[in-house]
């Protein structure tokens, strides 16, 4: 007998650019059958890319709470490691009156896969206290 997933799954991040220096960002997550999608339009750098990745995710995060879980991204920083990207992510928020401090953290080898590891490190930070929060 296979056991219900309590964690959510990250599916895919999909970058758009548009000519005015802008992109979109859109991050697909999966919980039990049930996709959850977040879509953020940022600066088309590689921090703006990283930090709309960030973004999209925990608003897909927050759909699957469902307004029982509050949490604001206070950053995402992407750090050169030997060979490859750390993505280091910090967030805070509160549910049923109790205060969170978080931090997700994910790699890659380069930076084609940053806007991934940053969708990633926002999932390692919430996923732990999120299962508290998502229907069974």
């Amino acid at each position: 007998m296979e056991l219900p997933r309590e964690r959510l799954k990250f599916e895919d991040v999909v970058h758009s650019a548009a000519p005015d220096g802008m992109c979109r960002i859109g991050v697909r997550l999966e919980w039990r059958g049930t996709v959850l999608q977040g879509s953020v339009e940022g600066v088309d750098t590689d921090y703006g890319r990283l930090r709309a990745a960030a973004a999209a995710t925990l608003e897909a995060v927050l759909a699957a709470a469902g307004g029982r879980l509050d949490l604001e991204l206070m950053g995402v920083k992407a750090v050169r490691a030997f060979d490859g990207w750390v993505v280091v992510a910090r967030l805070q928020g509160v549910a049923e009156g109790r205060p969170y401090r978080l931090l997700g953290s994910a790699s890659c080898e380069n930076d084609s896969g940053l806007a991934r590891a940053s969708a990633l490190s926002i999932l390692d930070a919430t996923n732990r206290i999120l299962s508290r929060f998502i229907g069974s």
